[in-house]
């Protein structure tokens, strides 16, 4: 658990080599919607409603329809319609969703191949099959309801602007509102290089990365302000990266585990939930990334601007110049020095975040003392001056 809090690493430091990554991938998934597109399925598209009756039921207890599925999908995908969807109506009827077939001698030659491998493989269970039509159906999934969850989705954005807003900063709210679009757009464009087919579990998926994503850059903002509020006058580079130290194995733990499962339910769960838990495995982890790596760099770089831009400098010379004595140098430094004393090689060791941000604030509070020393020494010699004079 303390492995990452006893590190040194410097992650703000190279924040620009994670917005570069990102970029790039970012750059190359959107590449690939533009050229090829997303494969949109049926509840998207649209298409062809089979309808299948037997003389006898085919389910009679519980997990025979389950059975009735897995066969009739294996069926469907050895002709190649493995993005069909299927559906046991009652206990003696079969719906199965296709794709739309422009010709239509070629739907009745495709609709009487389904219902004669049907009745070889379900004849002895519930007899002879027959058809009962075939109907063209639209998109599940209507300009309308995509309407609805764009406006919908919108207004969650908004929502969380304002609730971290109001909790932390506007900067904090718009970094996290970035890591979201970051997120999104990673999932859609590696969704496209693969191409997998997306249903109506797409948008559900989308609406859980998001949640889990801002879940967990929320801990880290949390941690930020939990810090700044207890190292006023450290460095912000420091006290953000402290945090990031303090909240990684929690961010790493999490998300290792709930991939855990998702792989599981991608490997065993079959083709009807795996389009979902692949892009759930992809947005979790594009969101662990972004709320590390890219979230908290931003409201780092954006707080520097601003300070550029209002021409305030950060007063860290003090820190540097106030150096601490020895007595109350971390003891890896007092080893350093009495190592150098008796002329002992040692390597150049960089002073980790924390020591950064504890220095600083010691050499604020030293600035204080010696400011208050000053105000009372030049106090005590204005009174001593008033009253050194002689009365006759």
């Amino acid at each position: 658990m303390d492995f990452f809090r006893r590190q040194n690493w410097d992650i703000i430091k190279y924040t620009w080599l994670w917005f570069t990554i990102s970029g790039i991938v970012i750059a190359i998934g959107m590449g690939f919607v533009a050229v090829q597109g997303l494969n949109w399925g049926i509840d998207f598209t649209g298409g062809s409603l089979l309808q299948y009756k037997f003389e006898r039921p085919l389910v009679a207890g519980s997990g025979e329809d389950i059975e009735v599925i897995q066969k009739t999908r294996q069926m469907l995908q050895d002709m190649g319609l493995g993005k069909s969807q299927i559906q046991v109506a009652g206990d003696d009827q079969i719906f199965i969703r296709t794709p739309q077939v422009e010709n239509d001698a070629e739907a009745r030659e495709r609709d009487d191949a389904i219902e004669a491998e049907l009745g070889n493989m379900f004849g002895e269970r519930g007899g002879a099959v027959s058809s009962l039509g075939r109907q063209t159906v639209g998109p599940v999934i209507g300009e309308m309801l995509t309407r609805s969850a764009i406006e919908a989705l919108t207004i969650g954005v908004l929502l969380i602007l304002i609730y971290i807003t109001v909790r932390y900063e506007f900067r904090f709210a718009v970094a996290a509102v970035i890591a979201l679009l970051h997120d999104t757009a990673i999932l859609v464009g590696t969704l496209a290089i693969m191409q997998t087919e997306l249903n109506s579990w797409f948008v559900a998926a989308i609406l859980t990365v998001l949640g889990y994503s801002i879940n967990d850059t929320v801990v880290i903002f949390d941690r930020i302000r939990e810090n700044r509020g207890l190292h006023r006058r450290a460095p912000i580079e420091s006290v953000v990266n402290v945090s990031l130290l303090q909240t990684m194995a929690r961010s790493i733990n999490t998300g290792v585990t709930t991939l855990f499962t998702l792989v599981a339910l991608f490997v065993l769960g079959g083709a009807t939930i795996e389009g979902f838990a692949l892009a759930l495995i992809i947005g979790i982890a594009s969101g662990g990334y972004s709320s590390i790596f890219n979230a908290s760099p931003i409201v780092v770089a954006w707080y520097n601007a601003s300070q550029r831009r209002g021409g305030r400098v950060r007063e860290v010379a003090p820190a540097r110049q106030a150096q601490p004595e020895a007595a109350s140098r971390p003891a890896a430094t007092a080893a350093t020095e009495r190592a150098e004393d008796e002329g002992e090689p040692q390597a150049e060791t960089r002073p980790s975040a924390r020591q950064t941000m504890n220095e600083a604030e010691r050499a604020a509070q030293e600035e204080k003392r010696n400011k208050r020393r000053e105000r009372r020494k030049s106090d005590t010699e204005g009174r001593g001056g008033r009253g050194s004079k002689k009365r006759f």
